[in-house]
């Protein structure tokens, strides 16, 4: 039997058993959007929200109810989301404008995130949209929201990707439907189109690999993150009108349906704009999972959707839609598919923290051992999987 092996072994090069290994890693696809409220998804029946593609992922994966942003400003949450450590020990404790430059608030070139891990391990990485973890510094390179006291938008130089080997995105920038982004090479791009649309374009190219951006041999992670439905929610420049047509004509009692809603508040009616916005992504978000059974890759690939923080709406007569401790600012989604591996369920009882989900990740993908010491988050693998109670 081992003379046989040994035959088999020089007449086959060792490289395609590795190629098979390597592909027997899952796959993982992250995407995330800005300010979602957990209840916003209509598999919930708690708000009357459309969200057929996200309610198909949660019929097919686990939807953790209780998942929460342990600070709920964006940056603050990246840093957390990227690292697995809270905002004293990553650095970002505030969002990274020109402000907090001088302070060091910004991840830092040498953080250890789930993405340079990733890469590490034979990865091929990606990232589309909305990063928001560099604060600019002079020479500013963009304009927009740059002039004035604080400048919070700026591209981000290659050292500072923390292992992206692909990357399209910007810092931050709200303005929907006229985005911007800076490719791998650092190029501009001006786009007029939604925001969420086309970053699903870029994320199914990716997917098809075209102009060659990955080794199709290699497990790939991509991260897709869509600033809608964050604010501005208030016209049609912020949505898609077929999208804006769905919520148009209800009645605002019919729409702000929480007991703590306040929809005497000048900012009751831009729930619409903002439920809008949040149907869109989830068409945008359909489409790329749409794209992944098409080049057959849904079976080993490991599927999250969650948001950095919620939105009050309304809530708490607050006008601030985070940075609060209420659950509407706190809440967010977390659904997760993966094949095979994790039992389609609700999960209710499990309070996932923002740092928790590095390293939970990483478990995810059998890289447990990986885990940085200095991560402050747990790993929650066994609980996805079902192994542990």
């Amino acid at each position: 039997m081992k003379k046989r092996l040994n035959i088999f072994l020089l007449a086959f090069p060792l490289c395609p058993v590795f190629q098979i290994q390597a592909q027997e890693k899952p796959n993982l696809v992250f995407i995330m959007a800005d300010q979602w409220r957990g209840n916003a998804l209509g598999c919930l029946g708690k708000e009357p929200v459309k969200t057929p593609c996200l309610d198909q992922l949660a019929r097919e994966g686990v939807n953790f109810t209780n998942a929460v942003s342990s600070y709920p400003v964006s940056s603050p949450a990246r840093g957390m989301l990227m690292t697995g450590m809270y905002p004293h020990k990553n650095k970002v404790t505030g969002n990274c404008n020109s402000a907090n430059a001088p302070y060091g608030v910004e991840l830092p070139q040498d953080a250890r995130c789930w993405s340079n891990i990733l890469k590490a391990n034979g990865y091929q990485t990606g990232y589309i949209g909305k990063w928001h973890l560099d604060a600019p510094h002079k020479p500013y390179v963009d304009t927009y929201n740059n002039q004035g006291a604080v400048a919070w938008n700026e591209w981000c130089p290659k050292e500072r990707r923390h292992g992206f080997d692909y990357w399209y995105s910007y810092g931050t920038y709200d303005v929907h439907k006229h985005p911007h982004y800076w490719d791998t090479e650092g190029v501009k791009h001006e786009i007029n189109e939604w925001s969420p649309a086309h970053e699903a374009d870029k994320a199914i190219s990716y997917l098809r690999n075209e102009g060659n951006v990955r080794d199709p041999n290699k497990p790939f992670f991509m991260m897709v993150s869509f600033n809608p439905p964050h604010s501005p929610y208030a016209s049609l420049e912020d949505c898609m009108e077929e999208d804006y047509n769905l919520y148009k004509d209800l009645p605002l009692d019919s729409l702000l349906i929480r007991p703590n809603a306040n929809r005497e508040m000048k900012k009751a009616p831009s729930v619409r704009y903002y439920f809008a916005s949040v149907t869109g992504v989830d068409r945008a978000f359909g489409r790329i999972l749409d794209e992944l059974e098409k080049q057959g890759l849904d079976k080993n690939t490991l599927v999250i959707f969650s948001s950095d923080h919620g939105e009050t709406m309304c809530s708490q007569n607050t006008d601030d839609p985070k940075n609060s401790p209420y659950a509407e600012s706190m809440n967010v989604p977390f659904i997760v598919r993966f094949p095979g591996k994790v039992i389609p369920r609700i999960d209710s009882e499990l309070l996932l923290s923002s740092p928790d989900i590095m390293p939970t990740i990483l478990g995810l993908c059998g890289l447990e051992k990986q885990i940085p010491a200095t991560v402050e988050g747990r790993n929650y693998a066994g609980r996805f999987t079902g192994k542990d109670s």
